[in-house]
């Protein structure tokens, strides 16, 4: 009997023993080789709030070829409360809203409704110059027209009469009565009142309204719960933070809700949450909202060039090879990017718009470094 409990206290130890051989042998989990860019991305959003004025921000990026997928939220959503700033917060996207705006005008041209060569004349013949300025030429931003944000009855209404409400005419009457920039077709210039006579030439040929149609269009096709085009009035809808300042005006403190959204309509109203801008522009690119042709013509022709690593096509600017688009507006100011070769998005906003120091592309700059290196000049 006692040698039969020795065996089994022998046998018993034995066991155990294996066990801890087995767990001292276990192999220590592998690094995430993404950990080291992860970090340097942290970083580099973390000096933004550290070194500047912005409040706060938030930086989504997706890399699905390495397996990167990071959102991350710096800083705070109110200066007053100090609350932190959420990843899930709506967010006014500003001229972003043009990529929407620009989207439904092409399904347009697909359904034979519209045609880029198309004159202005042709939908709006009252205007200056209507013959010679095509729709192609106000989706890229070359038809000449200057920009009612450079008047100064607008910029006079803004600090005013901030709730006044706007109609689309408006601003077409005041672009139009300033000469126009150059005659039509012969150079660039960014002009938001382009995007409003598209809006008001989607109007008239739907029969319905703007916001209408990107819900139809857009929207609700991928199903964004949070998203939606604002055409009057001031709330910014949706959980959110505050938004300060507008610094091409010199107006500082708290302006989240204090203008009226009619006064950039078609061409920076929309407010979305950073995931649902990702399935947005992803699907803007990779194709889906647009036949083939058309989707080709818009990523590859029509483009002006701005610097030798950014140029600007029918309602989508591409930067070193990422397609989408920016926006400064009231309190927020925001950048949008996806690469087809990369399989990349980067998306990211501020609630501080003071876009002479600060713009969400200087960061997009740095994190593309992070991941890809300096990048290389187009030949």
């Amino acid at each position: 009997m006692r040698k039969m409990k020795k065996m089994q206290f022998l046998m018993g130890s034995g066991i155990l023993i294996l066990i801890l051989i087995c767990l001292s042998c276990k192999k220590e989990p592998t690094p995430d080789p993404n950990q080291p860019l992860i970090d340097k991305m942290k970083a580099a959003a973390d000096s933004i709030i550290t070194n500047t004025s912005v409040p706060g921000l938030v930086a989504l990026v997706v890399d699905h070829k390495r397996g990167i997928d990071w959102l991350y939220a710096a800083g705070v959503s109110n200066r007053e409360t100090l609350a932190p700033i959420d990843t899930s917060h709506t967010f006014r996207i500003a001229s972003c809203t043009k990529t929407f705006t620009i989207t439904v005008l092409l399904q347009l041209v697909d359904e034979g409704k519209i045609a880029l060569n198309d004159k202005l004349s042709k939908y709006y013949p009252e205007y200056p110059a209507s013959d010679s300025i095509t729709i192609l030429m106000l989706t890229n931003m070359t038809s000449g027209i200057s920009d009612y944000f450079n008047d100064d009855r607008w910029q006079n209404s803004m600090k005013t009469t901030p709730l006044r409400v706007w109609a689309p005419k408006e601003f077409a009457g005041m672009s139009f009565s300033h000469p126009l920039d150059f005659r039509p077709g012969t150079g660039y210039n960014y002009s938001n009142v382009n995007t409003i006579i598209i809006g008001m030439i989607i109007e008239k040929v739907t029969g319905s309204s703007l916001a209408t149609e990107i819900s139809n269009r857009i929207i609700k096709p991928l199903h964004l719960t949070n998203s939606g085009l604002v055409t009057n009035g001031t709330s910014l809808p949706g959980i959110h933070g505050r938004g300060y300042d507008f610094g091409e005006l010199d107006m500082t403190g708290d302006l989240t809700e204090s203008f009226d959204l009619s006064n950039c309509w078609a061409a920076g109203s929309v407010y979305t949450t950073p995931r649902e801008l990702q399935k947005f522009i992803e699907q803007l690119v990779k194709g889906g909202f647009l036949s083939d042709s058309l989707q080709y013509r818009r990523l590859n022709q029509d483009f002006h060039e701005i610097s030798q690593i950014q140029s600007y096509g029918i309602g989508i600017s591409k930067l070193v090879g990422f397609y989408g688009h920016n926006g400064i507006v009231w309190g927020y100011l925001s950048s949008m990017y996806y690469s087809p070769d990369k399989d990349c998005t980067v998306i990211i906003y501020y609630n501080l718009s003071q876009p002479a120091t600060h713009m969400p592309d200087n960061l997009f700059g740095k994190i593309y470094m992070i991941l890809y290196g300096n990048p290389e000049p187009r030949k």
